[in-house]
């Protein structure tokens, strides 16, 4: 099946009702792993939220809550999830994961524009969109890649967040796997970022690509000169040169001063603020699918790419969410890349088990019904943190 084939049976999706009866909140933390090296900060514990939601006769749906920053996000958006939103949310009854979605947001937008987090709130949305979309396949009995009619159940991936320390190491590994494009974390002044990745460049084999990211770092005046100053090592493109609510004039007019491309898209909510940075001279955008919109949000956006742009999918988190953007990359056409943590993270490779291999640069998508594959009950309690 084609890209256009298989978007078009994601606009139609599914045809059984679901009535929601539970559901069941999992703060995690792992310790003891490698913080990504970013100017926005460093990760010395790895937090997540997981939820599960139920049918009455003991049908589930796993999803992730984007929950990496600030150190206890886990935690309080876990309260929000029982104090505010669990009372509504049990005994919908839906057919399309979307239709709970928009419910839930038009009967709460209010509530978290007054109490000051209304993209807290699209944080939930989103992890609650994953989890309905594995609930709905499980009933259904299919996975996604039968559900889409995807040709491949294989998902290419890139290697993300490679911290200069140990940069030899990885660009060699994750090359021999079959990974083609390596991104590396700047924004630490431009001394620094050009030898940074000047040096991963030479270890980077003749025919793949360096990407940098600067996490909203720069203004305009800054980013014009960072990226002048990189220009002559051809940087497959700049993830979040500036800020995600900067002036679109200032990204147009960057879009326009370099030869990099630009990507972005991880702090971008909404389908109409992702149009208008595509108009704006975004080449790459980066929905993250535990951010916003989740699986029914990204697979609208990819049915809407306008033709000068690619979607590839941001993503770092644990092995549910990676699963769920593994999955959205694949549907989203053979120019859809997934971006994939290289730091050790044991939310990411203990949690579910041994589920993301790479070979020859891809991580095949699960043959079972769902979308995602359950974490493994020895690993919530290893990893579950407690208030």
């Amino acid at each position: 099946m084609d890209a256009n084939a298989a978007f078009h049976k994601c606009k139609k999706r599914f045809n059984e009702a679901l009535t929601l009866d539970a559901i069941d909140l999992f703060p995690l933390r792992a310790t003891g792993g490698v913080s990504p090296e970013m100017a926005l900060g460093n990760m010395p514990t790895r937090p997540a939220l997981l939820v599960r939601l139920r049918t009455e006769d003991g049908c589930f749906g796993w999803g992730e809550i984007w929950a990496n920053f600030p150190p206890r996000a886990n935690q309080h958006k876990a309260h929000i999830v029982e104090d505010v939103i669990a009372s509504r949310l049990l005994g919908t009854t839906f057919v399309d994961p979307d239709e709970v979605t928009s419910r839930l947001r038009a009967s709460f937008s209010t509530y978290f524009l007054h109490v000051g987090q209304p993209l807290v709130f699209e944080h939930i949305l989103a992890g609650l969109d994953i989890a309905l979309w594995d609930l709905a396949l499980r009933q259904r009995g299919e996975s996604f890649v039968e559900f889409i009619g995807l040709s491949t159940r294989a998902a290419p991936t890139y290697a993300s967040s490679i911290n200069a320390s140990d940069a030899e190491r990885l660009i060699i590994k994750h090359s021999g796997l079959g990974q083609q494009h390596f991104k590396i974390k700047v924004g630490f002044g431009s001394k620094t970022d050009l030898e940074l990745v000047r040096k991963a460049a030479e270890f980077c084999p003749s025919d793949n690509h360096i990407m940098i990211d600067s996490n909203q770092s720069w203004g305009l005046k800054e980013a014009r000169h960072a990226l002048d100053q990189l220009a002559d090592l051809a940087p497959f493109f700049a993830e979040e040169p500036l800020r995600a609510d900067a002036n679109l004039a200032d990204w147009q007019a960057l879009a326009k001063s370099t030869l990099i491309p630009l990507a972005g898209g991880e702090n971008i909510y909404g389908q109409t603020r992702f149009a208008a940075f595509a108009q704006s001279g975004l080449r790459f955008l980066q929905p993250d699918v535990a951010k916003w919109g989740g699986v029914s949000g990204a697979l609208d956006l990819a049915h809407t790419l306008p033709e000068h742009a690619n979607l590839w999918p941001h993503f770092m988190g644990t092995a549910v969410g990676q699963v769920a953007s593994l999955c959205i990359a694949a549907a989203a056409g053979p120019d859809a890349v997934c971006e994939m943590d290289v730091n050790e993270n044991r939310l990411r490779t203990d949690l579910c088990g041994d589920i993301l291999q790479i070979e020859n640069g891809k991580v095949l998508l699960p043959t079972e019904p769902g979308l995602v594959v359950p974490p493994l009950d020895e690993q919530l309690e290893a990893f579950h943190d407690s208030p």
